[in-house]
């Protein structure tokens, strides 16, 4: 049972992943039946301690061994289900330990007694997590707007086949909403290469540099700047850096250049109408 890694990625669920969940959860309920039995199975030993008039109750060494055993099973059943040093864990270890002198001396029938309720407790507390439903995922702000989307296949325009640009503002919005953001800005590197002749112009330099002459289109020419110059050495770096011996991968925040291009999507959209006039 241990091992079994079912901890949840905060990945979108698939078929795949809501089958392999639907196991965990089996493995899950498994584990809690497992340390039921064995906190039942210390409780079990209670009445076999024996009067001692040295040392008042005492439990005979092989059954001694068997409560020490139980422990060490129930713990890492409860590293796995609750993670390491959690309290179930560390309080179990502490009764353990403080309950005879030694390991050698034996446990005593309070440290076996609290240490099977620890066990049912811990139990409860799983069932509990269990039980309760999972968070709802986190509402990402989609990349591209949907109204931008919608806008770009509307066009009519028999000078410009607007489909890659569709389907690459579709993928970069699938690549942001699955924290892919190496693709993000490969994605979007490709929607700069690929605008601007509707511009009138063979590269994206020189859309950023020379479109848009007027004082209105100031704020234009700022954000194409933006895109041209941090947008395009970040992408350029996931593109073309060869492996080092100690990497460092992109954030969101990093490649969060969305405002910039929805900027340059709107003027495409208006250019693309004005065409159509």
């Amino acid at each position: 049972m241990r091992g079994s890694g079912c901890h949840n990625s905060g990945l979108k669920p698939s078929a795949f992943g809501q089958a392999f969940d639907a196991l965990c959860k089996k493995i899950s309920w498994q584990m809690t039946d497992e340390l039921t039995a064995i906190a039942d199975e210390m409780s079990a030993l209670l009445p076999l301690f024996v009067s001692s008039n040295i040392s008042g109750l005492i439990l005979p060494t092989e059954h001694s061994s068997t409560f020490k055993a139980l422990a060490v099973e129930a713990k890492s059943i409860l590293d796995e289900e609750l993670r390491h040093a959690n309290q179930f864990s560390m309080s179990l270890l502490n009764v353990v330990n403080s309950g005879a002198a030694s390991f050698t001396d034996g446990p005593s029938y309070a440290s076996v007694e609290e240490a099977s309720k620890i066990i049912h407790a811990a139990v409860r507390v799983i069932k509990r997590k269990r039980l309760r439903p999972p968070a709802a995922p986190a509402i990402t702000k989609p990349y591209v707007d949907p109204t931008r989307l919608a806008a770009i296949p509307a066009i009519v325009n028999e000078r410009w086949d607007f489909t890659r640009l569709v389907e690459l503002c579709r993928e970069i919005n699938v690549a942001s909403n699955n924290r892919c953001h190496m693709s993000t800005a490969m994605i979007l590197r490709s929607i700069l290469n690929h605008v601007p002749p509707i511009f009138g112009f063979k590269t994206f330099a020189e859309v950023a540099n020379n479109y848009g002459g007027t004082r209105s289109q100031k704020s234009f020419k700022a954000a194409m700047q933006r895109l041209e110059g941090s947008l395009r050495s970040i992408a350029d770096m996931q593109l073309h850096s060869p492996i080092r011996p100690r990497e460092d991968i992109p954030t969101s925040v990093q490649v969060d250049f969305s405002a910039e291009l929805d900027v340059l999507i709107g003027e495409v959209i208006r250019v693309a109408k004005t065409e159509q006039t």
